[in-house]
């Protein structure tokens, strides 16, 4: 019997399109209106009670908030409610929190970087869940819209 060599398949290099610098790079401009332990200040504590409690209807108000600013199909228990409260079985329901705030953040231009958004996530999900919903109804009251695409302008060509 001949002795038969076979190479092994070498694994591939994994490459990230983001390194750890570039996550920690600050961007935006604007401060968060509110703090991320302002969970019980002014009229909030039902929100507080709320988002203590039951942490999924709070990250799905805001979900549905963030689409639709009139909640005018929002419903208590909804998908991401549900998809949350499955996260939080796995113990990755900061994931979802942290993938929020940095789509609010980003919208809203607020200063911040995504190390941040993840370490505050994981360490205080409560606290960043209602930083996020009070957030989004004080920008949406103030009437500032978020950031959408924005177009470039077209090349125009003068004339001599």
């Amino acid at each position: 019997m001949s002795d038969i060599k076979q190479s092994l398949p070498q694994p591939k290099s994994i490459s990230t399109n983001m390194n750890f610098q570039q996550a920690k790079t600050p961007t935006g401009e604007a401060e968060w209106e509110h703090g991320l332990f302002d969970c019980f200040k002014g009229e909030d504590l039902l929100l507080g009670v709320q988002t203590y409690f039951c942490p999924c209807i709070t990250y799905g108000k805001t979900q549905a908030r963030t689409r639709d600013p009139t909640l005018g199909s929002y419903e208590l228990i909804n998908t991401d409610c549900l998809m949350w409260t499955g996260a939080h079985c796995f113990g990755i329901s900061w994931l979802l929190s942290c993938m929020k705030r940095t789509e609010i953040r980003e919208s809203y231009n607020i200063r911040g970087d995504n190390v941040t958004d993840c370490l505050l996530s994981w360490c205080c999900n409560c606290c960043t869940l209602m930083q996020q919903e009070k957030e989004v109804i004080a920008k949406q009251k103030s009437g500032v819209v978020k950031q959408g695409y924005q177009a470039p302008t077209g090349m125009t060509i003068h004339g001599h």
